[in-house]
């Protein structure tokens, strides 16, 4: 009888606690249906593609993010094509479809951004007429346009809020040498380099490299994901570099490259005035440079951490510079270390890393990162608007009494 009575309390136990997961599951499910309908959401467009060599990789980010974004949004994505079109379209969250974008795309309409107001337009036979009110930008855009401050600059224009650093800290995180003169003035060290210009004579130009130590490296000054950048050994393989290098740009650099080298990144970002640092990552990278293919394409396993003291160090200094270039969103720092003489080195800032480097973060979700990026981007732009950017003068009123004067 005792076993019985346990069981039967057991089941009515079962039953109510079965009872109240699916009441939970069946408002969680009302919730986010309710939410579908455009009440409670805040509309958010998912930019990504362009005219930039990290166009693909731009893509994976938008559609990771997309399919993780919360239904406390919603998303308007928007692609860039290569040619610098805006397009927005009905199964743009399948990466596939970019691999035929004529073909595949469903539903697809061109798009643009009303300027002066926070108003998404598509076009109609051949109008633009009004299509969503922006709320925020999901800016998931790699390399020149997207990343360089152009895009940061449109929004701004249009008052929209976006994730991404401001204009003036995208352009400086773009460009490698203004970034390093920016490092330099701080006293954070970078490897030693020197500037090229193209349309110079390259005589003139190699004559500078003279006082760097070989092995160098030649990359572009305004390009990421490792496109663009050689290895040079002697006077021979660095014409052959430079020339690849200005291939992609009109600025290039070359530094010497890191000894005893080990690479380590480290990504953060801030939401009401809390900074969130990531784990830090061990690049393993057996080659001389960390390829495009290597950091994108290669299957192999490739990150560990540091031990302790190293991370902190990098952790405390990716804060540093997060700071120091008044970053905004999910920034991803990328360091150089000489184990032998024990020098930790700034390589590169991305402002807008691949995949929004949600895979450093091992404690917080992706959709949490999305959401907390999107809402502070809103309060910053909430705090600009708050700040006088008018004044009342009489300089005009002065200036047409002194015209009509001269006419006398």
């Amino acid at each position: 009888m005792i076993f019985i009575k346990n069981l039967f309390v057991f089941y009515v136990f079962l039953l109510d606690f079965i009872k109240v997961l699916f009441d939970s599951i069946v408002v969680n499910v009302f919730i986010c249906e309710y939410k579908k309908e455009g009440i409670m959401k805040k509309i958010v467009v998912i930019l990504f593609g362009g005219k930039s060599v990290e166009h693909d990789i731009s893509i994976i980010t938008a559609t990771q993010a997309m399919k993780n974004l919360s239904c406390d949004f919603e998303k308007v994505p928007v692609y860039i094509d290569k040619q610098g079109t805006w397009w927005t379209g009905k199964n743009f969250e399948d990466a596939k479809v970019f691999e035929r974008f004529e073909e595949l795309a469903l539903g697809k309409k061109e798009v643009s951004i009303k300027l002066g107001g926070n108003l998404l337009l598509i076009l109609k036979g051949k109008k633009y007429v009004p299509y969503k009110k922006i709320d925020a930008v999901l800016n998931c855009c790699h390399g020149n346009v997207g990343e360089d401050g152009a895009v940061q600059g449109l929004f701004k224009v249009c008052n929209v809020a976006q994730t991404s650093p401001n204009v003036l800290s995208s352009s400086l995180c773009m460009d490698k040498v203004f970034m390093k003169y920016v490092l330099q003035a701080n006293n954070i060290l970078s490897p030693n380099f020197v500037v090229l210009k193209n349309g110079k004579s390259i005589d003139n130009e190699i004559r500078k490299v003279e006082e760097l130590r070989f092995p160098l490296i030649v990359k572009p000054s305004n390009l990421g994901s490792s496109i663009g950048i050689s290895v040079a050994k002697n006077k021979e393989e660095l014409i052959d570099a430079i020339g690849l290098a200005f291939k992609f740009d009109k600025k290039i650099l070359c530094e010497e490259m890191v000894r005893n080298l080990r690479e380590f990144n480290c990504a953060c970002f801030v939401f009401k005035e809390n900074l969130f640092v990531s784990s830090v990552n061990e690049v393993q990278n057996k080659s001389e440079i960390f390829s495009f293919e290597d950091k994108y394409l290669s299957d192999k396993a490739r990150s560990k951490k540091p031990d302790k003291k190293l991370e902190e160090e990098i952790k405390q200094l990716t804060k540093k510079v997060y700071e120091l270039f008044e970053c905004q969103g999910v920034v991803r720092v990328d360091f150089l270390y000489d184990q032998n003489e024990e020098k930790l080195y700034v390589n590169e800032i991305n402002t807008i890393p691949g995949s929004l480097s949600f895979y450093l973060y091992k404690e917080i979700k992706f959709s949490e990162i999305l959401s907390s990026i999107i809402n502070q981007s809103e309060i910053n732009l909430n705090e600009e608007s708050s700040l006088i950017k008018t004044f009342e003068s009489d300089a005009l009123k002065m200036f047409n009494l002194h015209q009509q004067k001269l006419k006398k």
